[in-house]
């Protein structure tokens, strides 16, 4: 037997060892926990031989700590699916809390066998810089230690995951959401096994990327429960604090908070209370209330702390908090909060500058059991109008002794058995707080009236008294003080007693309950929708935004209600709207116009007052907050019969005051770009921000910027930005920008980021399933769009030979004309599609039909909806089968068209979740 001691150092090298074991091998055996590609190709070379030859391979790698790359798992892809003897595992988490930690390599020769086991990955500085001790044992008999080698390996290549694009796929997402470093694990051997969840790892990358950009305070927004201040613990670790100040509002939760961040420190940090019975100004953490810091401000120095974190953020309008804020001068500020509205008529997201990495979703925080579920019940109320202007009545209807009755039947009907009723009354003033609290009593309840008239000693004793399993206290009548951050746990039924105004403001106060208590498992929701469906549309807008789009086009919506809301896909979340509400709805939402003035205005105040701000909202806060309304609908609607252009036309359409003056040269310019949202490629925006930064355009400077970014796609982007006019002589069109510059930046970044969240690193001519303007598929592959190509349902790329088909399922009844097209879907990979007509079998535009080479197949539902242009959805590429010829009838004159009928076999057979919009049937009928 022989043996090797083997580093990067020695003579004979481990590289060079491991070279030549695959220049040798009949099979190689290979158990590494972290490979990167980098380390990979210094010996990629000699495995492709090996394989080559007919050696039998087999590798198993892990995610531990998230260090082995996407790169070099996509060569194992590729190498299994070109070599019958080569298969890859992978160890994703397959074994719990146990880490993958193995460097083994085990050869099998003519006449000899070989195990090498050490420290080296393979990874470059493993395999070429690093302090690496590795031992090799060769025998032309059997080893012991090799045997039990294999007999080990086989044990995990039996518990492991085959390589597959689905296991490379999850792996990629949880990168995504990996915080920028190799050690994910945040563990030293003297603190406790305890990491980030997969959204506290999500906010740690987005505030580590902006602080990377420069910025020094920033705002994190996350459901209550969702675990904050392990956030904040885990980012004081990331951004190495030596000294941390963390502040709260109520000193009742600072003991909690210290022992959050022992708990993920450990022995490493000293953490302390400065309180009035304990100021422990040694340690390295100091855990402080507002109150009592503001009163001691000058014992710090204002330097003392590099981080500061403030907890319950949105209190820190208050004077004391203001006096800290300009105090102390941190290398880094975060704050935290789960309501960011205003307190006292100040705006939170000014003192952070805008500055918001992150804001958790309640669709993700349900999903990520972060949050419990909620069942929701809207309930139909034939005693209740809402719809009634005047509001006193409307309190007095509702605590009528009828309705206080039905409510009641309601509450015990859907109660828990066995538990004690927690429940939040929302009310629509005090009076009628009063009138509930009292008329609920007078029918056995135990019931408490809370209004911004009761003093903090009694509000809290209230909230304590509910939670208090063995005090009688059943429901808090309220007005508003679930709007105040209040936490209150235990809650397991809302009741909104009251019309819902604004989605915005029902996902505020639904949000209120959520949060994870001791045998809760979901929130009880009995909305008393009424019968006025005007309002009780808001709820289902709402209900709406929780789904995966931002989309709420009337089909979906429609969808959704009569699904009972299923199709969202929420673990654990149920929704119940009674029949008759539901068609009611339903019927409401066919004839009404959502993007009419009223609707957008509405729309628009109710998020405005959402964000507090009494600056306008920007772009970018459009895409900053889950319950925004989307902005498209702003830029893309009409109003007064006039077809709006930009974010400014709008505000200046519904009456905005406070708009900054623009002229009209600088009008023109800033609606020519935002008629370009929402962006599918790159290339103009980025031209425009060079341009908004320097004085001409330096195409070096651009290029790289992505994989889909070249010197071709760029020329045609200015070319095409001239046209627009947006470009003279590659200038902004307007000569001095200083006016409009902060627009402009705003609107870039807005574009930018939303291409960023939709097309991610996708590369190729179209993404699957995103939507496109007939415009934008054109500059998607470096074409000129011409009025022609507008009016046609195809267009042949004569440079290449393909086909662009444009599928329109529902004519536009306006306009009267060939209402009788035969376009539409057979089955989920089967459209039937009608050319244009004068179009046969042996005419021009019929023999390119039926020698074209590719089909990109575009389909839309209709030309408009609510005054709003419809994109088209791309649905791949295709082949055109079943030719025959047809005709259509021109409805304006009776006159018959020759047309070519066709099935359009795709080649990616469309998903269930697109079924209901486009009208897919399961199966061919």
């Amino acid at each position: 037997m022989k043996d090797l001691f083997l580093t990067n150092y020695s003579d004979l090298s481990f590289l060079d060892r491991i070279k030549d074991c695959f220049k040798k091998c009949n099979s190689f055996t290979l158990s590494v926990s972290f490979i990167k590609k980098a380390g990979l190709v210094l010996f990629q070379r000699e495995i492709e031989e090996a394989l080559e030859r007919g050696a039998k391979g087999r590798i198993i790698t892990s995610t531990y700590q998230n260090f082995t790359d996407i790169a070099s798992l996509k060569e194992f892809l590729a190498w299994q699916n070109k070599y019958d003897n080569f298969e890859c595992h992978l160890d994703m988490n397959c074994f719990g809390e146990n880490g993958f930690h193995s460097k083994g390599y085990l050869f099998e020769y003519d006449d000899s066998i070989e195990i090498i086991v050490g420290s080296s990955n393979i990874t470059r500085f493993a395999l070429l810089k690093n302090i690496e001790w590795n031992i090799s044992l060769i025998s032309k008999n059997n080893i012991k230690s090799y045997d039990e080698a294999i007999k080990n390996f086989e044990y995990l290549w039996d518990r492991t995951l085959k390589l597959s694009e689905d296991v490379i796929k999850q792996y990629n997402f949880v990168l995504e959401y990996a915080i920028e470093k190799w050690d994910m694990d945040y563990i030293n051997p003297l603190t406790q096994n305890i990491v980030p969840n997969s959204m506290q790892r999500k906010a740690l990358k987005e505030l580590t990327r902006y602080r990377d950009t420069g910025v020094k305070r920033a705002l994190i927004i996350s459901a209550t429960g969702s675990g904050k201040t392990y956030l904040a613990a885990f980012d004081a670790r990331n951004f190495d604090a030596k000294r941390v100040l963390f502040v709260v509002h109520r000193e009742t939760i600072l003991k909690d908070a210290k022992q959050t961040f022992m708990n993920v420190f450990g022995a490493e940090k000293t953490c302390g209370l400065y309180t009035g019975n304990s100021k422990d100004l040694d340690c390295d953490y100091v855990f402080a209330s507002s109150n009592m810091l503001a009163r001691h401000l000058t014992e710090f120095d204002k330097n003392e702390f590099d981080y500061i974190c403030y907890d319950e953020v949105h209190h820190i309008v208050a004077e004391c908090g203001k006096k800290i804020l300009n105090y102390f001068n941190p290398e880094f500020l975060l704050g935290l909060t789960a309501t960011p509205e205003r307190m006292d008529n100040q705006d939170i997201f000014e003192l952070f500058e805008q500055n918001v990495p992150f804001e958790l979703r309640l669709r993700d925080a349900i999903n990520n059991d972060l949050v419990v579920p909620f069942h929701y019940y809207g309930i139909r109320d034939d005693l209740i109008n809402y719809g009634e202007d005047d509001k006193n009545k409307v309190s007095k209807n509702i605590a009528e002794s009828d309705n206080i009755d039905f409510i009641a039947k309601e509450i015990e009907k859907h109660r828990l058995p066995n538990e004690k009723l927690k429940a939040v009354a929302f009310c629509t003033n005090i009076a009628h707080c009063s009138l509930m609290a009292n008329e609920l009593a007078m029918r056995g309840y135990s019931t408490a009236a809370l209004t911004g008239e009761n003093n903090t000693g009694e509000r809290i004793k209230a909230f304590n008294d509910l939670q208090d399993e063995t005090n009688d206290l059943e429901i808090i009548c309220t007005v508003d003080i679930l709007n105040e951050g209040v936490d209150i746990p235990a809650i397991n039924t809302v009741l909104f007693l009251r019309p819902t105004e604004s989605s915005t403001i029902f996902l505020q106060q639904l949000g209120r309950g959520l949060r994870k208590y001791q045998n809760k498992q979901y929130l009880t929701v009995l909305d008393f929708i009424g019968n006025d469906y005007s309002r009780s549309v808001q709820i289902a807008l709402a209900l709406g935004t929780l789904g995966k789009t931002t989309y709420t086009e009337k089909a979906y919506l429609k969808n959704l209600i009569e699904s009972d809301y299923k199709t969202l896909n929420i673990p654990g979340v149920e929704i119940h709207i009674d029949e008759l509400s539901k068609k009611e709805i339903v019927k409401f939402i066919d004839q009404e116009n959502f993007n009419k003035k009223s609707f957008l205005k509405k729309d628009y105040e109710n998020f405005k007052k959402y964000l507090n701000k009494d600056s306008i909202p920007t772009h970018m806060d459009y895409l900053e907050s889950e319950i925004a309304p989307d902005l498209n609908r702003f830029i893309k609607s009409k109003i007064g019969g006039k077809r709006i252009r930009s974010y400014y036309e709008f505000l200046t359409m519904i009456g905005e005051e406070n708009l900054p003056i623009f002229t009209e040269e600088e009008i023109k310019l800033i609606d020519s770009i935002e008629e370009l949202l929402p962006i599918v490629r790159l290339d103009e925006f980025l031209i425009i921000n060079y341009l908004l930064h320097h004085n001409e355009i330096n195409i070096d400077k651009i290029v790289g910027y992505n994989s889909r970014v070249t010197n071709e796609t760029l020329n045609n982007a200015i070319q095409f930005l001239t046209n627009k006019e947006v470009l003279i002589n590659n200038q902004l069109s307007v000569d001095n920008i200083s006016n409009i510059k902060d627009y402009l930046e705003d609107l870039i970044n807005y574009g930018i980021n939303r291409y960023e969240i939709e097309f991610g690193d996708f590369e190729g001519k179209y993404k699957l399933y995103a939507n496109y303007s007939k415009e934008q598929t054109m500059t998607s592959i470096n074409r000129k769009y011409t009025m022609d190509i507008l009016l046609k349902g195809t267009y042949f790329d004569t440079e290449t030979g393909d086909t662009y088909v444009y599928v329109g399922l529902k004519k536009d009844k306006a306009k009267q004309e060939r209402t009788d097209y035969k376009d539409k879907f057979i089955s989920p990979s089967i459209i039937q599609w009608e050319s244009e007509n004068n179009v046969t079998i042996d005419n021009s535009i019929g023999l390119k039909l039926k020698n074209t080479k590719n089909i990109y197949v575009f389909v839309r539902k209709m030309d408009v909806e609510d005054n709003i242009i419809l994109p088209f959805t791309y649905f791949g590429t295709g082949k055109f089968t079943n030719m025959k010829e047809s005709h259509v009838k021109d409805q304006k004159t009776g006159d018959s068209y020759k047309t070519l009928l066709f099935d359009i076999q795709l080649d990616n057979t469309v998903p269930e979740e697109y079924f209901v919009d486009f009208e897919i049937p399961n199966e061919i009928k």
